[in-house]
């Protein structure tokens, strides 16, 4: 089967269109996840506090095997059907901007404005979104799905 035809056969079916329209009716929470973890300070090596929020809220979403790493990354595993593989789905933690930057978010219209609210705070929200979207349309992936949000992506790290 060709790349093109893959696509378009999960393009028709009717679990994707589900997950879709979950993903469109839960746009507002989708913003406020966006808010609460860009208004969290995450600078370069104090990802701490952000960290702690999102292993949380990996496992309200009923991942397992929920974690912080050493290092400090947060995990949530999605298991699949098979006894395959393991995808990696990731998103980094930490920002740029330095301790003490003010992180509030302000809203105009439907833009947001904060620092770090799009780099890459929106993909830990998206991804977030991804995890509702499969559960509430009964979207089961053959291979695991691991959910990470990395730390130490930004500055030195």
């Amino acid at each position: 089967m060709t790349a093109d035809a893959t696509i378009a056969r999960l393009l028709a079916d009717p679990r994707f269109r589900d997950a879709v329209a979950v993903m469109e009716r839960e746009h507002d929470r989708t913003v406020a996840d966006i808010v609460t973890l860009t208004e969290i300070p995450a600078p370069p090596f104090g990802e701490e506090r952000r960290a702690a929020a999102y292993l949380e809220m990996l496992r309200a979403h009923g991942l397992e095997e929920v974690e912080q790493d050493a290092v400090g990354n947060v995990m949530g595993r999605r298991r699949g059907t098979g006894n395959g593989r393991t995808v990696v789905v990731a998103a980094h933690l930490d920002t740029v901007f330095p301790a003490g930057t003010d992180v509030r978010v302000r809203r105009e219209g439907t833009k947001l404005f904060a620092p770090g609210v799009s780099d890459d705070t929106w993909s830990l929200a998206v991804n977030l979104a991804f995890i509702r979207a499969l559960d509430a349309a009964g979207i089961r992936t053959r291979h695991d799905l691991l959910f990470v949000g990395d730390v130490v992506e930004e500055g030195l790290g």
